[in-house]
């Protein structure tokens, strides 16, 4: 199962593969035998050539689509391919920044980069991402059905609870009147409260519950694997400051720690 990074990743490398025979067709038309020459300018040292086959990385290819896109570009692409090479160089920036990203991020760019590529003639490649996007969306649906059937079960064993709760409830206050509901009203009655009170505050706290996730298991979000129910990566804990502004950590530094920061000064004579 890859992560949403990885899916990224494995899309803009399809994009280098199928959109550089268009890439240098076009520039080759605009600019004759040294178009390589002329746009290197434009791409700003972010091209990767390899010697002998002329490979150009996708955020180069992206980049002097953009800064010629008038003089080269328009005559075969429209503006709507104009804005998915803009939208995939900013995708790709994050990208190579680590920036987190979801599966709503992922999928977009498996979109604007088959978009893209089904308008540069690209149709083999495209279909390869065609089957990235099914992945992603197969494992978001299965992931969906497991969430729904849980919460199912659930729910189920949530009234099986109630319904337990209710049955041992009546059954009490029903044995205390019939026991010492002529003898003691008042001791019968406090007994029937109280055991009214106990049952209705573990229905309300059964009924507020929410489906526990157990064990070792994926974020939905970061899709990190997780130890507990709240992400520590999408939710991180608060960390103390010191009056000068400075973050702290929140574990006390011991003894020795302590000494090797701020050595003793010893005065000699």
């Amino acid at each position: 199962m890859n992560t949403n990074h990885q899916r990224i990743g494995v899309a803009l490398e399809l994009l280098s593969s199928g959109l550089f025979p268009f890439f240098e067709q076009s520039l080759r038309a605009a600019y004759g035998e040294r178009w390589e020459d002329t746009v290197r300018v434009s791409c700003r040292s972010q091209a990767t050539v390899q010697p002998g086959c002329f490979r150009w990385d996708a955020q180069a290819m992206l980049t002097v689509m953009w800064d010629t896109w008038n003089s080269v570009f328009r005559r075969s692409l429209g503006l709507i391919e104009r804005s998915v090479v803009s939208e995939l160089r900013e995708f790709r920036n994050r990208w190579a920044h680590q920036t987190t990203m979801t599966e709503d991020d992922a999928y977009r760019v498996l979109d604007s980069v088959q978009r893209l590529l089904v308008a540069c003639g690209a149709e083999s490649v495209a279909s390869q991402v065609e089957e990235q996007k099914f992945d992603l969306l197969r494992e978001k649906l299965g992931r969906r059905v497991n969430e729904e059937l849980a919460r199912a079960r659930f729910n189920r064993a949530r009234l099986v609870d109630v319904g337990l709760y209710a049955v041992c409830a009546a059954a009490i206050m029903t044995m205390m009147i019939l026991m010492w509901g002529d003898r003691h009203p008042m001791s019968s009655g406090f007994v029937v409260g109280f055991t009214l009170f106990v049952f209705v505050y573990l229905i309300y706290r059964r009924f507020q519950a929410s489906p526990p996730a157990y064990g070792v298991h994926e974020c939905g979000q970061c899709r990190k694997v997780i130890y507990s129910e709240n992400c520590p990566y999408c939710n991180p804990a608060p960390r103390h400051e010191s009056k000068g502004g400075r973050a702290m950590a929140s574990r006390p530094q011991s003894g020795d720690d302590s000494r090797r920061q701020h050595p003793a000064t010893v005065s000699v004579g």
